[in-house]
Protein backbone atom coordinates (compact mmCIF):
# COMPACT_ATOMS: atom_id res chain seq x y z
CA UNK A 1 0.00 0.00 0.00
CA UNK A 2 1.75 3.28 -1.03
CA UNK A 3 2.10 5.93 1.65
CA UNK A 4 -0.19 9.22 1.72
CA UNK A 5 1.52 11.96 0.76
CA UNK A 6 2.26 14.66 3.40
CA UNK A 7 2.31 17.93 3.44
CA UNK A 8 5.91 18.19 3.47
CA UNK A 9 5.82 15.67 0.48
CA UNK A 10 4.06 18.24 -1.56
CA UNK A 11 6.21 20.74 -0.30
CA UNK A 12 9.20 19.23 -1.07
CA UNK A 13 7.52 18.03 -4.65
CA UNK A 14 6.93 21.61 -6.01
CA UNK A 15 10.53 22.70 -4.74
CA UNK A 16 12.07 20.10 -6.72
CA UNK A 17 9.73 20.50 -9.99
CA UNK A 18 10.69 24.53 -9.51
CA UNK A 19 14.26 23.42 -9.54
CA UNK A 20 14.06 22.09 -12.74
CA UNK A 21 11.65 24.53 -14.32
CA UNK A 22 14.41 27.13 -13.15
CA UNK A 23 16.94 24.90 -15.05
CA UNK A 24 15.49 24.38 -17.87
CA UNK A 25 14.67 28.02 -18.51
CA UNK A 26 18.48 28.49 -17.70
CA UNK A 27 19.59 26.05 -20.43
CA UNK A 28 16.55 26.85 -23.04
CA UNK A 29 17.17 30.77 -22.70
CA UNK A 30 20.76 29.44 -23.98
CA UNK A 31 20.89 27.01 -26.11
CA UNK A 32 16.66 26.77 -27.17
CA UNK A 33 14.53 24.28 -26.39
CA UNK A 34 15.51 21.87 -29.47
CA UNK A 35 19.31 21.98 -29.18
CA UNK A 36 18.90 21.47 -25.06
CA UNK A 37 18.59 17.70 -23.75
CA UNK A 38 17.10 16.70 -20.16
CA UNK A 39 21.11 15.81 -19.53
CA UNK A 40 21.54 19.30 -19.56
CA UNK A 41 18.89 20.31 -17.36
CA UNK A 42 19.62 17.88 -14.99
CA UNK A 43 23.25 18.61 -14.69
CA UNK A 44 21.90 22.42 -14.34
CA UNK A 45 19.28 21.36 -11.62
CA UNK A 46 21.63 19.22 -9.61
CA UNK A 47 19.28 16.53 -10.23
CA UNK A 48 19.73 13.17 -11.93
CA UNK A 49 18.05 12.57 -15.70
CA UNK A 50 15.72 9.95 -14.27
CA UNK A 51 14.58 12.47 -11.75
CA UNK A 52 13.76 14.69 -14.20
CA UNK A 53 11.08 11.83 -16.04
CA UNK A 54 9.57 11.64 -12.27
CA UNK A 55 8.35 15.12 -12.75
CA UNK A 56 7.95 15.53 -16.47
CA UNK A 57 7.05 12.59 -19.10
CA UNK A 58 9.19 14.53 -21.69
CA UNK A 59 11.40 17.92 -22.48
CA UNK A 60 7.90 19.29 -24.42
CA UNK A 61 6.12 18.74 -21.27
CA UNK A 62 8.64 20.94 -19.01
CA UNK A 63 7.48 23.85 -22.48
CA UNK A 64 4.02 23.16 -21.73
CA UNK A 65 4.31 24.23 -17.52
CA UNK A 66 6.60 26.86 -18.25
CA UNK A 67 3.26 28.21 -20.39
CA UNK A 68 1.23 26.98 -17.62
CA UNK A 69 3.25 29.03 -15.12
CA UNK A 70 2.76 32.34 -17.24
CA UNK A 71 -0.87 32.05 -17.44
CA UNK A 72 -1.33 31.55 -13.99
CA UNK A 73 0.85 35.37 -13.39
CA UNK A 74 -0.80 37.10 -16.35
CA UNK A 75 -4.01 36.78 -14.01
CA UNK A 76 -3.01 37.39 -11.06
CA UNK A 77 -0.93 40.39 -12.28
CA UNK A 78 -3.64 41.58 -14.04
CA UNK A 79 -6.93 40.63 -12.24
CA UNK A 80 -7.12 44.14 -10.31
CA UNK A 81 -9.60 46.96 -10.19
CA UNK A 82 -9.21 50.34 -11.80
CA UNK A 83 -10.92 53.08 -9.28
CA UNK A 84 -13.98 54.27 -10.46
CA UNK A 85 -13.54 57.89 -11.68
CA UNK A 86 -10.10 57.73 -12.32
CA UNK A 87 -8.36 59.95 -14.75
CA UNK A 88 -8.01 58.32 -18.39
CA UNK A 89 -4.10 59.18 -18.56
CA UNK A 90 -3.94 57.66 -14.95
CA UNK A 91 -5.66 54.66 -16.53
CA UNK A 92 -3.16 54.06 -19.26
CA UNK A 93 -0.40 54.97 -17.27
CA UNK A 94 -1.63 51.90 -15.11
CA UNK A 95 -1.91 49.57 -17.66
CA UNK A 96 1.56 50.26 -19.32
CA UNK A 97 3.11 50.05 -15.77
CA UNK A 98 1.38 46.58 -15.53
CA UNK A 99 2.34 45.36 -19.21
CA UNK A 100 5.76 46.91 -18.63
CA UNK A 101 6.68 44.87 -14.46
CA UNK A 102 4.66 41.64 -16.11
CA UNK A 103 7.17 41.69 -19.14
CA UNK A 104 10.32 42.46 -16.84
CA UNK A 105 9.20 39.91 -13.88
CA UNK A 106 8.94 37.19 -16.72
CA UNK A 107 11.13 38.12 -19.61
CA UNK A 108 13.25 34.74 -19.43
CA UNK A 109 9.73 32.73 -20.03
CA UNK A 110 8.27 35.25 -22.26
CA UNK A 111 11.79 35.02 -24.68
CA UNK A 112 11.35 31.44 -25.04
CA UNK A 113 7.95 31.11 -25.50
CA UNK A 114 8.27 33.94 -28.16
CA UNK A 115 10.96 31.94 -29.98
CA UNK A 116 9.25 28.12 -29.58
CA UNK A 117 5.73 29.01 -30.75
CA UNK A 118 6.56 29.60 -34.22
CA UNK A 119 7.83 25.73 -34.01
CA UNK A 120 4.85 24.23 -31.78
CA UNK A 121 1.13 25.08 -33.11
CA UNK A 122 -0.51 24.18 -30.16
CA UNK A 123 2.00 26.40 -27.74
CA UNK A 124 1.17 29.41 -30.06
CA UNK A 125 -2.76 29.13 -29.38
CA UNK A 126 -2.51 28.54 -25.63
CA UNK A 127 0.14 31.43 -25.54
CA UNK A 128 -2.17 33.65 -27.35
CA UNK A 129 -5.74 32.38 -25.90
CA UNK A 130 -4.31 31.73 -22.83
CA UNK A 131 -2.34 34.57 -22.15
CA UNK A 132 -1.96 37.28 -24.44
CA UNK A 133 -5.93 37.38 -25.56
CA UNK A 134 -6.57 37.08 -21.60
CA UNK A 135 -4.50 40.52 -21.01
CA UNK A 136 -5.78 42.24 -23.88
CA UNK A 137 -9.93 41.80 -23.00
CA UNK A 138 -8.63 42.68 -19.55
CA UNK A 139 -7.17 45.85 -20.68
CA UNK A 140 -9.95 46.41 -23.64
CA UNK A 141 -12.52 46.40 -20.72
CA UNK A 142 -10.64 48.69 -18.37
CA UNK A 143 -10.49 51.30 -21.40
CA UNK A 144 -13.68 50.76 -22.84
CA UNK A 145 -14.49 51.84 -19.21
CA UNK A 146 -12.96 54.81 -18.78
CA UNK A 147 -13.07 56.27 -22.28
CA UNK A 148 -15.94 54.89 -24.03
CA UNK A 149 -16.50 57.17 -26.42
CA UNK A 150 -13.23 57.01 -27.80
CA UNK A 151 -13.11 57.06 -31.56
CA UNK A 152 -9.98 54.49 -31.34
CA UNK A 153 -11.49 51.12 -30.77
CA UNK A 154 -10.40 49.78 -27.09
CA UNK A 155 -8.95 46.66 -28.77
CA UNK A 156 -6.89 48.55 -31.00
CA UNK A 157 -4.88 50.81 -27.77
CA UNK A 158 -5.03 47.69 -25.60
CA UNK A 159 -2.76 46.03 -28.60
CA UNK A 160 -0.48 49.06 -29.24
CA UNK A 161 0.30 49.02 -25.48
CA UNK A 162 1.30 45.56 -25.11
CA UNK A 163 3.02 45.52 -28.42
CA UNK A 164 5.15 48.57 -27.03
CA UNK A 165 6.58 46.45 -24.32
CA UNK A 166 6.95 43.62 -26.66
CA UNK A 167 9.12 45.08 -29.06
CA UNK A 168 11.23 46.28 -25.76
CA UNK A 169 11.91 43.14 -24.61
CA UNK A 170 12.73 41.88 -28.21
CA UNK A 171 15.15 44.99 -28.48
CA UNK A 172 16.74 44.62 -25.75
CA UNK A 173 17.17 40.83 -26.14
CA UNK A 174 19.17 41.26 -29.18
CA UNK A 175 20.83 44.29 -27.76
CA UNK A 176 21.85 42.01 -24.82
CA UNK A 177 20.42 43.86 -22.18
CA UNK A 178 17.97 43.76 -19.10
CA UNK A 179 14.94 44.66 -18.74
CA UNK A 180 15.62 45.29 -14.68
CA UNK A 181 18.35 47.46 -15.63
CA UNK A 182 15.98 50.11 -16.72
CA UNK A 183 13.87 52.44 -14.86
CA UNK A 184 10.37 51.51 -14.79
CA UNK A 185 8.72 54.83 -14.08
CA UNK A 186 11.20 56.39 -16.34
CA UNK A 187 10.10 53.72 -19.21
CA UNK A 188 6.53 54.22 -18.53
CA UNK A 189 6.71 58.12 -18.55
CA UNK A 190 8.68 58.24 -21.31
CA UNK A 191 6.18 56.20 -23.30
CA UNK A 192 3.12 58.03 -21.88
CA UNK A 193 4.73 61.28 -23.39
CA UNK A 194 4.84 59.76 -26.83
CA UNK A 195 1.62 58.65 -26.61
CA UNK A 196 0.27 61.85 -25.37
CA UNK A 197 2.53 64.13 -27.54
CA UNK A 198 3.15 62.17 -30.57
CA UNK A 199 6.64 61.90 -31.84
CA UNK A 200 6.54 65.41 -33.86
CA UNK A 201 5.48 67.57 -30.91
CA UNK A 202 7.05 65.98 -28.22
CA UNK A 203 10.07 68.09 -27.65
CA UNK A 204 7.63 71.48 -27.68
CA UNK A 205 5.16 70.00 -25.43
CA UNK A 206 7.60 69.20 -22.73
CA UNK A 207 10.01 72.36 -23.25
CA UNK A 208 7.99 75.28 -24.46
CA UNK A 209 9.38 78.58 -25.22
Amino acid sequence: MARKKTRRDEVLYEKRKNQILEAAIEVFSKKSFEGSTTKEIAKKAKVSEGTIFRYFKTKKEILIYMLNILVEKALFDFVEQIENGSEVRDVIKNLLKRHYMFIVNNQELIKILLFEVQFHKELKTRFYDDILNKILEFSSNVIEEVAPNSSIPSRTIAETLMGIFIGLTLVNTFKGGDLEDLETEKIVSDTMNILNYGIKNLNQELHPE
